[in-house]
């Protein structure tokens, strides 16, 4: 199994760190500069995407499943299923009002530039 930037297995063992909510280790990957452009958040820093995490995992649980992968050094692309179940009521959030209990799933298409093996620009498109 390779462990090189841009191969499947590495870009699992993100998804890994992600999923168990372990910000060191998925924000390992990061640039410090990284332009994250998704449909929950438009920012730019490796410390603005992991607060924004970091206030999403405090009202719900989120899980990402890879459904396809396609990578190389430079670029990976991805379509995921990510599935949140929300702790309590958030009205405000950014995709739309949650319900405790809530669960809501959706399919995204994400691209990941890669420099010198962490991610610079991350830009995803959900697709259903």
């Amino acid at each position: 199994m390779s462990m090189e930037p841009g191969t499947r297995s590495w870009f699992e063992v993100y998804l890994a760190a992600f999923n168990s909510a372990d910000f060191e280790g998925f924000g390992a990957f990061y640039d410090d500069r990284v332009e994250f452009r998704g449909r929950a958040i438009q920012t730019v820093g490796k410390d603005a995407v992991l607060d924004f995490y970091r206030k999403v995992r405090a009202r719900l649980d989120e899980r990402v499943e890879l459904l396809s992968f396609v990578g190389s050094p430079a670029l990976c692309a991805a379509e995921i299923l990510t599935t949140l179940r929300a702790h309590d009521d958030w009205p405000d959030f950014p995709t739309g009002p949650l319900a405790a209990g809530e669960i809501r799933q959706s399919t995204a298409f994400v691209f990941y530039d890669l420099v010198d093996g962490r991610f610079t620009r991350i830009r995803s498109c959900r697709v259903q």
